[in-house]
């Protein structure tokens, strides 16, 4: 599927070899992790080369897919890949347009003087995930309903928000995590007025909505969910805030499907939530792409014209943010089906009510 992707999109641009840079299309492309590394993608052979911090990893892995030949990155690479070049006769080399610097590029023509490299965007390239990439995000989106399971436990008024992000975080960890995927959001009370609000020091208190946005990797491939849930009885104002949410979120799972466009999608729900007397304070898109990066094509935006195709693993996080009042996101990650969508995050959607502690 990788090797086809990059067939087609190297054919428009009437190439025949790519070179890939960023860490992101790397581990697409081959399932190996490293922070420096090149991929040379050519029509005989493709060849990953790696410093001497990776080379017996890269060897010895047996994930590993799409190389050829692993290659000891040193003084000779540029030497090695222009050989390499030579000898297919290929003397047009595409490289990524939305990773690689302008400093970088003029580097590279310098130690590619035969060349003439050709600008290629990448960013649409993962935007159809493979079974396996959907069941690496599976996989996080499990991870991340167990720590959810956890936090919903453990969680009482008096702890701070810093206190419920480091729960998080070891509790991650303690599932098989990799890694977050972020940094984790915690808001409550005044606090989730603010969409990205970082965690302070304030105390978690009854009464409070709290809104808590994490997700983790696992194997490579992202979760990113968002729950907000309710310490105690909660007053009215915020109820309603939180039924709003919950129907505008409905109402944007029921639109996702193959052939859909996403900014459609975005614009029905905005409209529910004006109608609904908060339009001023949904400040946001309604969601994104993932997969080996946290946000990805396509996006679900007013200005996205972005086709939703099968394959496609998008979020979907309608929200109301009130300032000195609080706010209410929810969040949960979608697989576009030929059928609809089929949720990946688990966790219940319905407001969730901790109960005060004696």
């Amino acid at each position: 599927m990788i090797k086809k992707i990059i067939q087609a999109n190297l054919a428009n641009k009437d190439l025949k070899a790519m070179l890939l840079y960023s860490p992101q299309n790397r581990y697409w492309f081959s399932h190996f992790p490293s922070s420096l590394g090149y991929i040379l993608v050519t029509p005989e052979e493709n060849y990953l080369f790696v410093d001497g911090r990776y080379i017996t990893a890269a060897r010895e892995n047996k994930s590993l897919i799409n190389i050829d030949k692993i290659v000891l990155l040193d003084n000779q690479t540029w030497r090695k890949i222009a050989q390499i070049l030579a000898s297919q006769n290929i003397n047009k080399l595409g490289f990524e347009s939305d990773w690689v610097t302008y400093v970088t590029f003029e580097n590279w023509t310098k130690l590619l003087p035969k060349q003439h490299l050709v600008p290629v965007n990448t960013e649409k390239w993962r935007e159809v995930k493979s079974d396996w990439e959907v069941a690496q995000i599976q996989k996080a989106c499990d991870i991340t309903d167990a720590v959810f399971q956890d936090v919903i436990k453990w969680v009482k008024p008096g702890i701070s928000e810093k206190d419920l992000a480091r729960f998080v975080s070891d509790s991650f960890l303690k599932h098989g995590a990799d890694k977050l995927s972020f940094d984790t959001i915690v808001a409550s009370g005044q606090n989730g007025s603010k969409p990205h609000a970082v965690p302070t020091n304030k105390l978690l208190e009854n009464g409070d909505l709290v809104t808590l946005d994490m997700g983790c990797y696992a194997n490579g491939y992202v979760s990113d969910q968002t729950r907000t849930f309710a310490l105690g009885n909660v007053t009215p104002e915020l109820k309603k805030i939180y039924e709003t949410v919950f129907e505008a979120q409905s109402l944007g799972i029921s639109l996702l499907k193959a052939g859909q466009n996403a900014g459609d999608v975005h614009r029905a729900v905005a409209n529910y939530i004006s109608e609904a007397g908060y339009g001023e304070y949904f400040t946001h898109g309604l969601g994104h792409g993932m997969g080996i990066e946290i946000h990805e094509e396509p996006y679900e935006n007013a200005s996205s014209q972005s086709i939703l195709e099968p394959g496609m693993v998008v979020t979907v996080e309608p929200g109301i943010y009130i300032p000195g009042v609080g706010g209410v996101r929810i969040e949960d990650d979608f697989l576009i089906t030929n059928t609809g969508s089929q949720r990946l995050t688990s966790s219940p959607r319905e407001l969730i009510i901790v109960k005060p502690q004696n």
